[in-house]
């Protein structure tokens, strides 16, 4: 089973039952891409196991803790054409709400889905989230009400659940989709918790009058000094981040050249390349598209891509990973 269907697996079986909040969908796309991570290992098997030192021409990969020195400058040889410097996605969200539930506070999460940007409040277990794009979101829950609602000027639907899986006493699930002119993008305000559906719809109505764009408050969990070239965005969440080719049609689920931090134990397995990025121990299955480098203290970094698409090289995979800085 490849990412894409065991993705499309898991979002099919939460649709079809009550869901929790978004921030636990997130967490089951990030189970997808574990699955995807091990898949790749056992598809690789037979390929010769050897222990060697990666001579890195870029910054060690390592956990910014607030104590290293600056990023040093990139030396050896790249492609001529990868981009070289300090960079950190960073997403923002096209409409600036107007109104927030005073309880949610002031910090929300920025995300990105394909196309599509999302702009997350939660605190408590209440989650309330907007996005917006050209994709059409799902709709996150099963539903038991539907109606309609106007939202500036516009039609939109409203669906609706009573319970859903995690609710809490008093929680309704609560969803509001409409489309906005002129470039007729999707706009999905969704509701987990205990707010009321005036307050969701004050929320989005806020969004459709708000102006300018908001920056996510948390930074990016990963810093590049070295990526392949004509890249873009494709997902950033608090713990992944996947770049894809700016001429590449995009989905909503993570793909391309990705990067994962895990909560586990370091456990290569016996058909991998065993070697050292950066002075850590890390497994490489080249034609499986995909390292995993210890972190230490029970976690990993995952750095994986489909090689049909996206031929890397063994030393371009190397100098890549050896040049992330991570923030967590």
């Amino acid at each position: 089973m490849t990412l894409e269907e065991d993705l499309r697996v898991t979002l099919h079986d939460r649709a079809a039952a009550a869901m929790p909040p978004a921030d636990d969908l997130l967490t089951e796309v990030t189970l997808g891409v574990r699955r995807d991570v091990r898949r790749r290992r056992l598809v690789a098997g037979g390929a010769a196991v050897a222990v060697v030192t990666a001579a890195l021409a870029v910054p060690l990969l390592r956990h910014d803790d607030g104590r290293h020195q600056p990023l040093p400058a990139a030396s050896g040889s790249l492609a001529d054409d990868w981009d070289r410097g300090s960079w950190s996605p960073a997403p923002f969200f096209s409409l600036r709400p107007t109104w927030v539930p005073a309880d949610l506070g002031t910090r929300p999460e920025v995300l990105q889905l394909g196309y599509n940007e999302v702009l997350q409040y939660e605190k408590d277990g209440d989650v309330l989230s907007a996005e917006t794009g050209p994709q059409e979101p799902d709709w996150g829950a099963e539903t038991t009400g539907e109606h309609s609602a106007d939202v500036g000027g516009r039609t939109a639907i409203v669906r609706t659940a009573d319970d859903y899986d995690g609710a809490g006493p008093g929680d309704r699930f609560i969803a509001v989709r409409w489309k906005l002119p002129p470039s007729d993008l999707w706009v999905q305000v969704t509701s987990f918790g205990d707010h009321t559906e005036a307050e969701v719809l004050r929320f989005a109505r806020g969004l459709d009058g708000g102006t300018g764009s908001v920056a996510g408050t948390s930074p990016a969990p990963f810093t590049f000094s070295a990526w392949p070239p004509r890249m873009t965005t494709q997902h950033q969440s608090p713990t992944q981040v996947c770049l894809i080719g700016r001429d590449q049609r995009q989905q909503r689920q993570p793909e391309g050249l990705c990067i994962l931090v895990t909560e586990e134990p370091f456990a290569p397995g016996t058909d991998g390349e065993r070697l050292t990025v950066a002075g850590r121990d890390a497994e490489l299955y080249l034609d499986a598209g995909s390292l995993t480098v210890d972190l230490s203290a029970g976690r990993l970094l995952s750095v994986t891509w489909d090689p049909e698409t996206m031929p890397l090289s063994r030393d371009d995979v190397l100098r890549f990973a050896g040049g992330i800085t991570y923030h967590g």
